[in-house]
């Protein structure tokens, strides 16, 4: 069964299939399960917190966002070079304004036979040490995937290396709702790569 259709599966059958089959195996969820189960998290905010961004008209007969299968090559290792200043860099938003953020690393990976750098930022509001954003665009964008880029929310384990899951990247609320005003990625984290993981365009 497709990934998408199975997501698409009301929230609690979704559950109760995956830790039937992890208790009776006795084996942990595979990786791709693993993916599974946070996009049905994701599907049960959104359908049914009242903290949710979609508008009440498009809740009511939200049946799931469309996502690219897991894929595991876009789960990569990063090396991190540290911003010893901690450089703020100001961010645009879709709507005009203005945030601030800190420019806190660089991460650098290999994708496809070919390396790549881009910058970590923390928010000014961030309230763990460890938490961290990466804001990116890919030639993905405005085709299979949201034009203003996605989000990938990261946490520090490492000082020196760090996991970039693409299959978590997610498009940011303005995509849902034109009230929200969202930070567009800076210009040294669009890559010149196809990342087909993660959310698509939401319809």
């Amino acid at each position: 069964m497709d990934v998408k259709m199975i997501f698409k599966i009301s929230s609690g059958v979704v559950v109760a299939i995956i830790l039937f089959y992890s208790f009776f195996s006795g084996e942990k969820l595979s990786y791709e399960e693993t993916v599974l189960k946070h996009r049905n998290e994701i599907f049960d905010f959104m359908k049914n917190s009242d903290q949710s961004p979609l508008p009440d008209s498009v809740r009511s007969s939200f049946e799931g966002f469309d996502y690219f299968d897991p894929d595991r090559s876009f789960k990569v290792r990063a090396s991190l070079e540290l911003i010893s200043d901690n450089s703020k860099m100001e961010i645009v938003t879709n709507t005009g304004e203005v945030r601030q953020y800190t420019r806190y690393a660089h991460a650098i990976f290999d994708l496809s036979g070919q390396q790549y750098q881009v910058t970590l930022l923390r928010g000014d509001q961030d309230e763990s040490d460890e938490s961290l954003t990466l804001l990116f665009g890919d030639i993905t964008n405005g085709e299979s995937t949201y034009g203003g880029g996605r989000y990938l929310d990261l946490k520090l384990i490492s000082r020196n290396r760090i996991t970039l899951d693409f299959n978590l990247a997610y498009n940011p609320y303005c995509a849902y709702n034109a009230d929200y005003s969202c930070p567009l990625p800076p210009a040294e984290n669009r890559l010149s790569v196809a990342i087909n993981a993660g959310e698509k365009n939401f319809e």
